[in-house]
């Protein structure tokens, strides 16, 4: 690279010669000549480009002059950059510095912050402490929340205000109003779900509560600002003193006057439909084999017995959920949900080692490293299978965070 004028890839080489052995002499000595023909050729095209006005393109040439400058010099090949060309890029930078800053507030002016904040951003790596710089780049970052923040407040974009003045907040706890503006998004914004629990459509008692417990413990790992859930224990009197049910026959003046009882928007509910279990029989199967059997030296294989259990286990839980306004008594949300839980075991008992066993094809040794792999897996395999009730939990577990799933997204929707 050197003998064909490549001296900046070249130099970056020898650097890396050196990295490995700093003792290398020959590679010093190249990477003296070398790294000092580059940085004279960086610092020539600086030179034109100052001669020529482009401030910009100069300053960056001058940088990536200094940057060889500097990397040489953790290797100890230590080169110097002559003071003039030193005064020369403070001369130009603290130009262009001055025309970036006078754009960029142009760029304010005329509220196009991003660009705006892009020239203060430049500035501010090229000269850190540059008059108020920071404080101007901070604002042209956060003032398009802020404008955002109060054009979604007043079309009632609760969410989409409360998350814009969240981010200004974080960046500057006291700018402007943000936070008085942010809890009128979430005051505004605000849903109140009430959970009236479940009917029990099943003749497995108390099999609601379950649900209901599963249900409420998946509501309360909802991470939304915009969503309050609240027990049904905290108000079932007044619930029960208006006779409020999910089967959707409630007028309009009923809904409204029990929501503003309760202190809620909606509430949520359903009827557990079904709860079946089915318990497999655990099923044994004598399975012929061989044996490996060593003795003086020798291996042999010899005829031998093993047994394959199969047995599985299955849950099924539905139910129909509910989510009713209470300001109009709608039904926004009906659904039912389903969910079946299997769980199955699969393994071989061998009274034997089990190293020692080997799978039979056909009535005669089988010798596929394959076939041998799956009995060893088999041999290995839990035994153990999940009782019907515990996969009753499950089933349970799924149709809650489903149904958490649902209210986030009717949250989500609901509060924009």
């Amino acid at each position: 690279m050197e003998t064909a004028g490549l001296n900046m890839e070249a130099a970056d080489y020898y650097y890396r010669a050196l990295i490995k052995n700093p003792g290398f002499i020959e590679a010093r000595q190249a990477l003296y000549r070398t790294g000092e023909q580059a940085l004279s050729n960086e610092l020539s095209v600086f030179f034109q480009q100052v001669q020529m006005d482009e401030k910009r393109k100069a300053i960056y040439t001058f940088l990536r002059a200094k940057t060889l400058r500097d990397k040489l010099a953790t290797v100890n090949v230590e080169l110097s950059i002559n003071a003039q060309y030193i005064a020369d890029f403070e001369q130009v930078k603290a130009g262009y510095i001055n025309e970036q800053y006078e754009l960029g507030l142009e760029y304010l002016d005329n509220e196009n912050y991003a660009a705006a904040e892009a020239v203060f951003k430049e500035i501010g790596r090229l000269e850190p402490n540059y008059k108020d710089i920071n404080d101007l780049k901070q604002f042209a970052y956060i003032e398009p929340f802020y404008k955002k923040g109060v054009s979604a407040l007043a079309k009632e974009k609760y969410r989409t205000a409360y998350y814009a003045f969240d981010e200004v907040i974080n960046t500057d706890p006291n700018y402007k109003d943000s936070k008085e503006l942010l809890s009128e998004a979430l005051e505004k914004g605000l849903i109140t779900l009430g959970i009236i629990g479940f009917e029990n459509g099943t003749n497995i008692k108390n099999a609601n509560k379950k649900a209901e417990a599963f249900t409420l413990n998946a509501l309360s790992q909802i991470e939304d600002p915009f969503l309050k859930i609240l027990d049904r224990l905290s108000y079932k009197q007044l619930i029960d003193e208006h006779r409020l049910n999910l089967s959707g026959v409630v007028d309009e003046s009923t809904a409204a006057e029990t929501g503003k009882l309760l202190g809620v928007k909606f509430v949520m509910g359903g009827t557990l439909l079904q709860i079946s279990k089915t318990t497999g029989k655990l099923t044994k199967v004598q399975k012929n084999g061989y044996k490996e059997v060593v003795k003086n030296e020798h291996v042999k294989y010899k005829k031998t017995i093993y047994y394959e259990y199969q047995q599985e286990n299955r849950a099924y839980v539905s139910a129909q959920v509910k989510v009713i306004s209470l300001t109009t008594g709608e039904i926004l949300v009906s659904k039912i949900i389903s969910k079946e839980i299997l769980d199955k075991v699969h393994y071989y008992k061998y009274e034997g080692e089990n190293n020692s066993l080997y799978p039979s094809l056909d009535g005669k040794f089988d010798t596929s490293s394959k076939n041998k792999r799956r009995m060893n897996e088999l041999l290995n395999s839990r035994q153990s299978i999940n009782s019907v009730d515990v996969l009753t939990d499950n089933s349970f577990r799924a149709i809650a965070n489903t149904i958490k799933s649902e209210v986030e997204n009717f949250s989500y929707q609901y509060v924009r």
